[in-house]
């Protein structure tokens, strides 16, 4: 029989699992944190013969094996023990090197009872007893401490958090949908690598490096996925530091991983042209197109219009609110709100799609599911409707990803045309920016028909030199 099998992650890592040679189940395979196979299977082979170390099986003093030399950061390492911890460590010290001497090291916080030491060969321990007449409750060292995956889980929930309630008090904004996201990353992510009794106060920084450099290595996690886990326990650290219920953020100064943000790309004015006269699967839909497109609204935004939203008489929308799945009708990115004029044909279309509402009222939604009339359409209806769209006019599934083109770049696409023939605070206040600069930033892209105007100006400067 087999003793064990080695098999590739997505990364190319090779895994071990073991035969268990008497019920012949294959057991739960462990990383050798090596891409070479025979280097792989010599690892194997020495866990086969009892040699397979004790550290967690993600860790790469788990790849080492059983080194006699301990590598990390001493001095990080001391930092973050408790008193108890130390004497702890002391007393294993001394019956790792002198087993047969008394241990030298008496911990204080158990003096105040009457204590004995009692021997068992090579095992030792202390052995408290508590004094009748006392009435005092001791909690355990365990009690006191933070248990990882409970406070990152709790700290996250979203009605029961003492955090994000006074968060929210202070006029803070935090969705929902973010605190989903994070407790999320606890239950898929820190849960698994650490188990469900590992303490926050006996993190090292050594682990903590590890388990992110495993989620990015062996997990395949981009650095961005890598810093959202970062900034999943930073903020719960942090927090708890402030207040003094941990001494130290374990976190702090933590390295975090290089992001290769791939530049949003937007579809030419000709392929644009193309959308608005293509026939679109609904009004919806087509609606849509045209206030990301025209308007720069944000895919909550358009979800999140009303029937009170919309300005016939006026020939204006007001954009004073964003929508989710999650979270509902909220307030938009930024908490602002603002008024945007648009051709009247559009707002009586934005209108006459409203009335179709079966519960149509002031505060009915405009584009509304048709199977729960009380509801908006969910933003990420959007993409799956322009992909289709793109599609028609001849835009591959594939030309779309290299290209990097999405509903939100129609948005790109409006800053870009407002920008060539207006002034960036007139673009910040159409756009919903904070800042002059975020409004560059969606507008840094070039059109033909901008290098087209700039070939009518130069022909025309330079057309006496030439003909000449």
């Amino acid at each position: 029989m087999k003793r064990f099998y080695l098999t590739r992650n997505q990364n190319g890592y090779y895994r071990v699992s073991f035969i268990d040679p008497v019920t012949g189940r294959r057991g739960l395979g462990k990383s050798t944190h090596t891409k070479d196979k025979q280097e792989a299977t010599i690892i194997a082979s020495q866990w086969l013969n009892g040699n397979v170390p004790k550290a967690m099986a993600h860790s790469r003093a788990f790849a080492a094996g059983t080194s006699g030399t301990y590598s990390g950061d001493l001095k990080s390492f001391v930092s973050h023990l408790s008193e108890n911890d130390a004497y702890e460590i002391l007393e294993l010290i001394s019956l790792k090197f002198h087993p047969d001497l008394p241990s030298p090291f008496t911990n204080p916080a158990q003096t105040t009872d009457e204590s004995s030491s009692v021997s068992t060969g090579k095992k030792r321990y202390v052995v408290i007893k508590k004094n009748p007449s006392q009435n005092v409750e001791v909690k355990s060292e365990k009690e006191t401490k933070h248990n990882l995956y409970e406070t990152l889980l709790n700290f996250w929930e979203f009605d029961k958090s003492d955090f994000i309630q006074r968060h929210l008090a202070h006029g803070h904004s935090m969705s929902k949908k973010h605190t989903i996201q994070m407790q999320a990353f606890v239950r898929n992510n820190w849960l698994p690598y650490f188990g469900d009794e590992k303490c926050i106060e006996d993190l090292t920084r050594m682990e903590l490096d590890d388990f992110f450099f495993y989620l990015h290595s062996e997990r395949g996690f981009s650095g961005e996925t890598v810093n959202k886990n970062i900034n999943c326990a930073n903020r719960c650290f942090g927090w708890l530091c402030t207040n003094g219920k941990i001494p130290s953020n374990p976190l702090k100064g933590i390295e975090r991983f290089k992001v290769d943000a791939q530049d949003r790309g937007i579809p030419t004015e000709s392929e644009v042209k193309k959308l608005l006269a293509l026939d679109w699967e609904n009004q919806a839909a087509y609606l849509a197109f045209k206030l990301g497109a025209f308007c720069g609204l944000r895919a909550g935004e358009i979800s999140g219009l009303r029937v009170c939203d919309i300005d016939v008489a006026g020939d204006m929308i007001h954009v004073r609110h964003s929508y989710s799945e999650i979270d509902g009708l909220k307030s938009t990115k930024n908490k602002d709100t603002r008024d945007l004029p648009i051709d009247h044909m559009t707002v009586l279309q934005l209108a006459n799609l409203a009335r179709t509402n079966p519960v149509y009222n002031e505060l009915s939604y405009v584009f509304y599911q048709p199977k729960k009339p009380d509801k908006a359409y969910y933003p990420g209806y959007y993409n799956d409707i322009f992909y289709l769209a793109l599609e028609k006019i001849g835009i591959s599934e594939a030309e779309r990803k290299d290209r990097n083109i999405v509903s939100h770049s129609l948005r790109h696409f409006c800053a870009t045309i407002l920008a060539q023939r207006t002034d960036m605070k007139t673009v910040q206040s159409i756009m919903g920016h904070r800042t002059e600069k975020m409004s560059e930033h969606y507008s840094d892209h070039d059109t033909i028909e901008k290098f087209d105007n700039m070939r009518v100006i130069m022909s025309s400067a330079w057309e006496g030199y030439l003909s000449a």
